[in-house]
């Protein structure tokens, strides 16, 4: 059994301590749902992400869809098109949306709007109008550490700003999932000292990609209450030549327009340990240049190993024990599979059109779908 420093102790202990202090049913106008009874497993669905639904344009038939897959829950974008609601528009146009699913048969528990600060724009309009349809969590993103600064004064300089987001959700009765980039123990610093039924972490397997998936489980038994959201994505570690390093960087500089700087000297990642960056909501990770590895366990090495997003099942990920992690921590808020493997012909990267025939996409997003709800059985979670 692996050992663990004082650090991952403590957060251990923090976690727990919290947990058990807000681990009270909260209804749903309280915004995030409660833990499960003691010693019963709490029951959860893999929701749809409407991102790679996007070529489908009324509810209707992002809702047949989504019964072709598997799904009854949906997390739906409101962002700017080809998101599913325009965040402007979102007072009249979120509701119809919403209505129009649910008759169908699809419940919308998750939004996946732009949020970075209480400034955000359309914010209050969002959070109500959702709130008012009975939904209460959310996308989050955005923070920015000041590196120049030591630690401890970084996550002081940003906690106003945090703080003021949080009281609006409360407000709202909101819960704000934050999907990285950014490292897990820089995250979890910081939602620590906010109250997790508003301030809490997106987990996603490929951002936070850990190859050794011990790490990765401890990491969601350390974030406990704070785990709000969970994102299912899957990855490979790839090696290069120096051969293929230096052709596939002559290809680069062949290809940029002049004047553009060569994507080799930029450098490559997202700040800290989160691999793609921005995740769902950036452009679709497909396989990644030598030494920019993405959509999994970080930026690329100089020796040419790098990451790239697979469908869930086929890569490094052990779902069995994350879904028992998943169970230690009584996690029961939105889940969702996230590919952005450019099998997928355009979904990938949220486009409003296919490039492979419909019937693939589906099989694919079920796929993925069905994998993962196996191992969810196997920890009694659905």
């Amino acid at each position: 059994m692996a050992t663990m420093d004082r650090r991952e102790v403590l957060g251990l202990a923090v976690a727990a301590a919290v947990g058990t202090a807000l681990g009270r049913t909260v209804s749903a106008q309280g915004g995030a749902r409660g833990a499960a009874p003691a010693g019963a497993a709490p029951k959860v669905k893999l929701d749809a992400y409407s991102r790679t639904l996007h070529w489908l344009r009324t509810p209707e038939d992002v809702a047949q869809v989504c019964h072709e897959i598997g799904n009854t829950t949906i997390d739906l974008t409101v962002r700017p098109y080809p998101g599913h609601v325009e965040p402007a528009k979102v007072k009249t146009d979120l509701p119809p949306f919403v209505n129009a699913l649910k008759r169908n048969g699809i419940t919308v528990s998750m939004i996946g709007m732009d949020v970075y600060d209480a400034k955000t724009p359309n914010l209050e309009a969002m959070l109500d109008t959702a709130s008012s349809l009975g939904i209460h969590h959310t996308w989050w993103r955005g923070v920015s550490f000041d590196q120049s600064l030591p630690w401890p004064k970084q996550l002081d300089a940003v906690k106003p700003t945090v703080a003021e987001l949080s009281k609006m959700l409360e407000k709202y009765q909101f819960k704000a999932c934050y999907h990285p980039g950014g490292s897990f123990p820089e995250l979890i610093d910081l939602v620590r000292n906010f109250d997790p039924r508003y301030i809490s972490l997106h987990y996603d397997t490929g951002n936070f990609g850990e190859f050794n998936q011990g790490n990765l489980a401890k990491q969601i038994r350390i974030g406990g209450p704070y785990i709000g959201g969970f994102v299912w994505k899957d990855f490979v570690i790839d090696h290069r030549t120096p051969e293929q390093i230096a052709a596939d960087a002559a290809a680069r500089g062949a290809a940029a327009p002049a004047g553009a700087p060569n994507a080799a000297a930029r450098g490559g990642g997202a700040r800290g340990a989160g691999a793609g960056g921005r995740g769902g909501a950036a452009a679709g990770a497909g396989a990644a240049p030598a030494g920019r590895g993405r959509g999994g366990a970080g930026g690329g090495s100089p020796n040419g190993w790098s990451s790239r997003q697979v469908p869930v099942g086929t890569g490094v990920l052990n779902l069995p024990l994350i879904a028992q992690a998943l169970r230690d921590i009584n996690f029961n808020g939105p889940m969702e599979c996230q590919p952005e493997w450019p099998e997928l012909g355009g979904p990938n990267q949220g486009s409003d059109r296919l490039t492979i025939p419909r019937e693939e996409v589906i099989r694919m997003l079920k796929r993925d779908f069905d994998t993962v709800t196996a191992a969810l059985k196997t920890a009694d979670l659905v």
